[in-house]
């Protein structure tokens, strides 16, 4: 295993393997640190995600890493590769949609850097900041804890899924009239291709959720449940239950994958970027009032079981089963 040096800065209180690191920083808050690399041909495909909607993702990517953490989001150092051929009209949308989504969630970027590189790339380091022992890590969740996601899954998978083979979306679509603007499938598409292109962080919910004392422990969704719910339960040392007939499937995700392999974008897609939490059950009042104040759809997914009994997936013909794989592993 890999060993990093440990300097004279502030003691890490969280590090690696967390959502974000916690660093003794004062006498009432710590601060948090994230960071997120997006890479040309990796993260993203260039030719057709718009400049101003890769600055907005991001920054957001990172801002829901805070958001997992309970934190608030406070300042961040934006580095960016640039090809040569990059136009300055390019260039500047992606200022602008970094910008915006800094804006959005009053995020002060404070620096960063340049340079010229082969392959673009948009690097976000973000700092933020929680109450001494209000950090929400992933190793709080215990045996009989009830398990949520915020929003619905599986969309951000299927606008991928557009972006990647076009012509089947086109050959699906054809010959559907001149009404097509109103057309469910276009509709859908469009849901999915937001979704994908421009995640929103649910960094007011998080916070809430931090504030309240609701979540035991918490995770963001950037790879998918069946990346992140193992993440989450080997650090509280865990296992888990999930349904699949609770998981809250995008109908965007439905209406262009179909139902069964829609259930595998909600679960193994990942890049939804909501968050999955662990609570107690005598908590779900207030998680019910706290959702609907904060106008945020919450569903309840399964609970958090002994480490004994692993991590396993109750399908609709009530058998168990593990969950699929991820849909995406670096290095792999």
């Amino acid at each position: 295993m890999l060993r990093l040096s440990r300097g004279r800065g502030p003691r890490p209180v969280v590090g690696i393997g967390d959502d974000a690191a916690v660093l003794a920083s004062g006498a009432k808050s710590r601060t948090l640190v994230t960071t997120d690399f997006l890479t040309e041909g990796v993260h993203f495909l260039r030719t057709k995600t718009p400049p101003r909607l890769l600055g907005r993702k991001a920054m957001a990517v990172n801002l829901s890493d805070i958001a997992a953490m309970g934190g608030v989001p406070l300042s961040a150092v934006v580095s960016v590769g640039l090809p040569r051929a990059t136009t300055w009209a390019w260039a500047r949308g992606l200022a602008e949609g970094i910008a915006a989504m800094a804006r959005r969630h009053r995020v002060t970027i404070v620096g960063g850097d340049t340079c010229l590189a082969e392959r673009l790339f948009v690097s976000v380091t973000l700092l933020g900041a929680v109450e001494i022992g209000g950090e929400v890590r992933r190793s709080g969740a215990r045996a009989g804890d009830r398990l949520y996601v915020t929003g619905r899954l599986g969309a951000s998978a299927a606008g991928l899924a557009l972006l990647k083979n076009p012509r089947a979306a086109r050959r699906r679509f054809a010959g559907r009239g001149r009404s097509v603007a109103a057309h469910p499938w276009l509709v859908a598409a469009r849901r999915a291709l937001q979704a994908h292109r421009d995640p929103q962080p649910r960094v007011l919910f998080g916070r809430a959720l931090g504030m309240t004392g609701i979540a035991g422990a918490m995770i963001d969704l950037s790879d998918g449940i069946a990346k992140d719910l193992p993440r989450l339960c080997a650090a509280s040392k865990t296992g888990a239950v999930v349904s699949a007939s609770a998981i809250p499937v995008d109908p965007a995700a439905a209406r262009l994958l179909g139902d069964r392999r829609a259930l595998e974008a909600a679960l193994a897609g990942g890049e939804d970027y909501e968050l999955l939490f662990a609570a107690r059950p005598e908590h779900e009042p207030l998680l019910a009032r706290l959702a609907a104040r904060l106008k945020q759809d919450v569903a309840c997914i399964g609970a958090v079981v002994p480490r004994a009994q692993g991590i396993r997936l109750l399908g609709r013909d009530g058998r168990y089963r593990p969950l699929p794989r991820p849909a995406f592993e670096h290095f792999a």
